[in-house]
């Protein structure tokens, strides 16, 4: 800490300077409290300053910050437009970002053939959250575009990069039999990794195979485990079978 500190005077008068990596640092040293205490209003002006110079890195701090609204009122209008500007530099996460915006149609018109594009770019450079979202859209499309064998293998990518969403859907295909053989075990693998890594969904499915023994022994004990931790954060399926399970209705395990 004592090294931020001393170091803080000399980044801001670089910063002030026009330096554009001291106004990085000064902006990611107040989103990140080193040295200095934790402030996000405080960020937004030493971004701004880099993301006009044309830095992507800061371009993307900006877009997280509006569309969190992290030291300024949200705005994803606004989160989107430099999502966009650092993804037209090959920012891999602002291309991740951006896809997501036209994927989900917050700030822009959602469009599925752009966010598509964007994430293509993204999942080419490696990005795990990409590679998820692009299988995802290879499996939900009902035109041309779908394609459940490319999902399949993009899914299989972030899931061995330890994306949770990734894990989750793969998991549950495999529960299914859905465009694969099914398979238990992977289930029941991809579904715990998932669930330690905090997946709420992952632990009411991987509670749910233990309770009725999906391809797996019963047990009524790991099923309350993953369960509760599911129900705690809110999910409804979890909290509903957490009931069934401890009021007895028939087909509990005992």
């Amino acid at each position: 800490t004592k090294h931020y500190q001393d170091a803080l005077p000399l980044l801001k008068k670089a910063a002030e300077e026009g330096d554009v990596t001291a106004q990085l640092y000064v902006g990611n040293m107040y989103r990140e409290g080193l040295g200095v205490k934790k402030d996000y209003a405080k960020t937004i002006p030493w971004f701004e300053k880099a993301a006009n110079a044309g830095n992507a890195k800061a371009q993307t701090y900006l877009g997280i910050a509006y569309s969190e609204g992290l030291g300024v009122a949200p705005d994803y209008t606004k989160a989107a437009q430099w999502f966009e500007k650092a993804a037209n530099q090959n920012h891999a996460a602002a291309q991740t970002l951006v896809g997501v915006m036209y994927y989900k149609g917050m700030g822009v018109e959602q469009n599925f053939d752009t966010a598509q594009k964007w994430f293509e770019k993204a999942s080419a450079l490696g990005e795990k959250d990409a590679q998820t979202y692009l299988g995802l859209m290879y499996l939900e499309r009902n035109d041309s575009k779908k394609d459940p064998a490319k999902a399949i293998e993009l899914l299989t990518k972030a899931a061995g990069q330890n994306d949770p969403m990734a894990q989750t859907v793969l998991g549950v295909m495999y529960i299914q039999g859905k465009y694969v053989k099914q398979d238990y075990k992977k289930a029941e693998e991809l579904l715990t990794r998932a669930s330690e890594a905090g997946s709420v969904e992952a632990m009411t499915f991987l509670g749910n195979m233990y309770y009725r023994g999906q391809g797996v022994d019963k047990d009524k004990a790991k099923a309350v485990k993953w369960l509760e931790k599911a129900a705690i954060r809110g999910d409804v399926d979890a909290q509903e079978l957490l009931h069934r399970i401890h009021y007895g209705t028939p087909g509990a395990p005992k």
